[in-house]
């Protein structure tokens, strides 16, 4: 299975979208769940525990993940050298990248490097001089050796024109990204609805950029045979290609789990917390038996859940933006996928003349990436 461990709470950004929010929404319930909070900030179980725990999970990938895990170097590296998996994955906002050495950065199968596109953009969301220090740092990564994906992971709301800036992250010169993920800024905060314009935005602006990002992915296709990694599209356009359906794309909840810094076994990390949805923990529960939780209605009865898979389990149980809210978000995943949809025979036809393959559409499963923005 699949394990973030969070390292730490703490972050050495103030992003709009994560730390704003949290201050704006710091007396809002979260749907009438209870919260716990009195999780420590910084990991506080032994080492040994952990070990102990993966022990008996001969499959284990392990996703270094925070705040900012980079703030616990000490800690990450401690426990890729003591506990085994089969993998290592990292999820950073890249300020840090340069202080990982190469021993343990070459190890790692995957990183996902949070930037929202070009220096104003991203700047603008998550401070300044953000995208300069990523990018070196991404750079340097590569010069020392990393051979393994490095994904872009984005996140859009209506600063964000993801049309333009997917494009810049693929094409631009400073440090070209060949793997794309973004995230929606949608149903993580309460009191956010209140006062954006979500639903002309995305039906405006962000669903038509969609259409129109799907047509270039298509149009690169036919003419170069690429089928680049944009994980949203690539993710569904495998499964209508296949006939194959999905539970939950990111795997929380079934197959991916969070060990907070105490060492309690949540569905995902956006869930610590949540006492309702503590599933068990390192040191008395086996991996097998860990508590399984799924999406549940309006989920469950979509006639496109089999694709979708769910979206979010924290965004399903919570609903934070109330049902007319969860209902705007739906029809983004619904454009989003019926659009791949009306795509799908000029794939079909792409593979029977050979320019592209299924294999093109492969991806490693649950390695931090929703698929469904």
């Amino acid at each position: 299975m699949h394990y973030y461990v969070t390292l730490t709470t703490k972050c050495n950004l103030k992003c709009v979208y994560c730390y704003g929010k949290a201050i704006e929404d710091i007396d809002s319930d979260f749907g009438g769940y209870e919260v716990d909070y009195s999780i420590p900030s910084e990991i506080a179980y032994g080492i040994d525990d952990l070990k102990r725990f993966l022990s008996r999970d001969p499959d284990a990938t392990l996703v270094f993940y925070g705040g900012e895990p980079l703030l616990r170097i000490d800690k990450m590296k401690t426990i890729m050298d003591e506990v085994q998996a089969k993998r290592y994955i990292l999820q950073t906002n890249g300020i840090l990248l340069d202080r990982l050495e190469p021993k343990y950065a070459n190890r790692l199968h995957t990183i996902l490097v949070s930037i929202d596109g070009d220096e104003e953009t991203t700047d603008r969301n998550r401070g300044r001089g953000t995208y300069r220090k990523v990018v070196e740092n991404v750079n340097l990564l590569r010069r020392r050796g990393f051979k393994g994906e490095v994904i872009a992971r984005m996140t859009i709301n209506e600063n964000v024109d993801v049309e333009r800036q997917v494009k810049w992250l693929l094409f631009n010169e400073d440090c070209p990204f060949t793997s794309i993920h973004w995230q929606l800024d949608a149903l993580f905060g309460k009191k956010d609805f209140e006062r954006r314009n979500f639903k002309e935005w995305s039906e405006k602006v962000y669903n038509p950029q969609i259409r129109r990002l799907v047509g270039f992915w298509i149009s690169h296709m036919e003419r170069y045979g690429e089928v680049l990694r944009l994980y949203p599209f690539v993710g569904v356009m495998k499964s209508i290609l296949t006939g194959e359906s999905t539970k939950l794309r990111c795997g929380a909840g079934w197959t991916f789990f969070n060990i907070q810094t105490d060492g309690k076994l949540t569905p995902c990390p956006v869930m610590a917390g949540m006492k309702d949805f503590y599933l068990g923990d390192i040191f008395s529960t086996e991996p097998q038996k860990i508590r399984k939780v799924y999406v549940s209605s309006p989920c469950t009865e979509c006639d496109l859940y089999s694709l979708c898979g769910g979206r979010c389990l924290y965004a399903n149980v919570t609903k934070l933006w109330g049902e007319r809210g969860f209902k705007l978000v739906c029809k983004t995943v619904e454009n989003l996928i019926y659009t791949l949809k009306e795509a799908a025979p000029k794939v079909r036809k792409l593979i029977a003349e050979g320019k592209v393959s299924y294999s093109d559409f492969n991806y490693p499963k649950y390695n931090s990436c929703e698929i469904i923005p």
